[in-house]
């Protein structure tokens, strides 16, 4: 069965969306640099990586983007798209960690063809905060 859609006018700023976790595997960031062309060592090769004093290899800066927007879609329901994404990364996550997506509705507001709500966003590695944005969602009204 398809999930539903959210419907923009039950939505109320303040609203928060449920946490979504997610970690990186070597194997996973090797998939993402085949998918971006990013092919730097500090992505998949871990004694280039500890050679450096890092504990693992980092995940790159984009996943955080994605997770976002995937926390963001997963929430919002299949009609909804991303119009907009914007976040400043603020922290280092490596292989194995977990990155806790939160959001709360920022702003919600009406469009002609469509509503537009806006998401602020932020990923936690346990209580640090490793990068924070606002995501804009073109949704049905």
């Amino acid at each position: 069965m398809i999930a539903s859609t959210r419907n923009a006018e039950t939505l109320q700023v303040g609203s928060t969306l449920p946490v979504m976790t997610q970690s990186f595997t070597i194997a996973d960031l090797v998939a993402y640099g085949a998918a971006t062309w990013d092919w730097h060592r500090m992505h998949y090769d871990q004694e280039f990586a500890r050679a450096r004093k890092f504990p693992n290899v980092m995940v790159d800066g984009q996943c955080y983007g994605a997770v976002m927007a995937k926390h963001a879609l997963a929430w919002a329901g299949p009609r909804a798209f991303v119009r907009r994404l914007k976040f400043r990364m603020l922290a280092m996550t490596f292989a194995g960690d977990s990155l806790q997506a939160e959001a709360e509705v920022a702003e919600v507001r009406d469009e002609p063809a469509h509503a537009v709500v806006v998401l602020a966003s932020r990923l936690k590695n346990g209580a640090k905060l490793t990068a924070e944005g606002t995501i804009e969602l073109r949704m049905p009204k």
